[in-house]
């Protein structure tokens, strides 16, 4: 790689799944190269948009739809390449860290499982600090995110609500863990700065 050998990388998954948890992925081994070498990788693979580009005019897709379990491939090489998204549970990503996606690597649905691929994906209605999908609600109370339902529409009412709450810069915390804000500040209201002054919504 020093004397310039061509470089592909297949993909850059840090880590992968496994029964025992998660372990070292190809990405860990890229890393560990480019910061021995110097040098990046020509990627291949997730998220790189050229993957999906070929595949579709492979296919003559018209309406793609990628499915994957983790944000930072899957989810955001279908943002890339121009594509909806399903996010299944069932891998490297949780509900906790699909709570605090940020823009650009948020799926256009979620599913427990692939059998989400088979059934309707409900519309989610958010309004204020609350949000509903069908029977499941959610809202904020204080600093606090709470959900009320079961399955798959739970998860999509505490999203959706999650998610428009940090692109509006409205402190909330969801199990005791901040959600991420659109200006970059993790506060719940009333704690206190670094420069002595409190945080509130404006």
């Amino acid at each position: 790689l020093r004397a310039g050998a061509l470089w592909i990388a297949g993909n850059t998954d840090a880590t992968l799944p496994s029964p025992r948890g998660l372990l070292p992925g190809n990405g860990a081994f890229v890393a560990l190269l480019a910061d021995l070498t110097g040098r990046a990788p020509h990627v291949a693979g997730k998220p790189d948009p050229a993957l999906h580009r070929e595949s579709v005019e492979r296919v003559g897709a018209h309406r793609p739809l990628v499915v994957g379990d983790r944000l930072d491939t899957d989810i955001v090489g279908a943002v890339r390449g121009g594509a909806d998204s399903l996010l299944v549970l069932t891998g490297v990503t949780d509900v906790a860290g699909l709570l605090r996606a940020p823009d650009g690597s948020r799926p256009t649905y979620v599913s427990t499982d692939l059998r989400g691929l088979l059934d309707a994906h409900p519309h989610v209605e958010v309004e204020g600090e609350r949000s509903v999908c069908r029977a499941a609600r959610a809202w904020r109370d204080g600093a606090d995110v709470l959900v009320e339902g079961e399955g798959d529409d739970a998860v999509r009412a505490q999203v959706a609500l999650a998610w428009a709450l940090s692109d509006r810069s409205v402190a909330a915390s969801i199990e005791g863990r901040r959600l991420p804000r659109a200006d970059g500040e993790s506060r719940a209201d009333g704690e206190s700065r670094a420069d002595g002054e409190s945080s509130a919504d404006g």
